[in-house]
């Protein structure tokens, strides 16, 4: 009986599939229960203390513009070109 076979392959093919898809439902269940840890995390570091999240950012900032102040100059001039530009009108 051919049906028979082809009917049992087909079967163990959709419980392969059926495995497959619930490997891969628990992965991306994973990486989004750590990446919403990961925000909750910052988030609540900058709820904590917004001072020291401040300083740090201000300390990244600054190290950005000692080792690239071209580019950090440029930017700055942009920022206040758009913010000029937008309280003229």
């Amino acid at each position: 009986m051919r049906s028979s076979g082809t009917v049992k392959n087909g079967a163990e093919q959709a419980g392969r599939a059926a495995g497959y898809v619930a490997e891969a439902t628990d992965a991306v269940k994973d990486y989004a229960s750590d990446a919403a840890g990961r925000v909750a995390a910052a988030a609540s570091e900058a709820l904590e203390d917004p001072n020291r999240y401040a300083r740090k950012s201000y300390v990244s900032v600054a190290k950005y513009a000692r080792e690239k102040p071209l580019e950090a100059l440029a930017i700055g001039a942009g920022v206040g070109f758009l913010i000029g530009a937008l309280l003229k009108r």
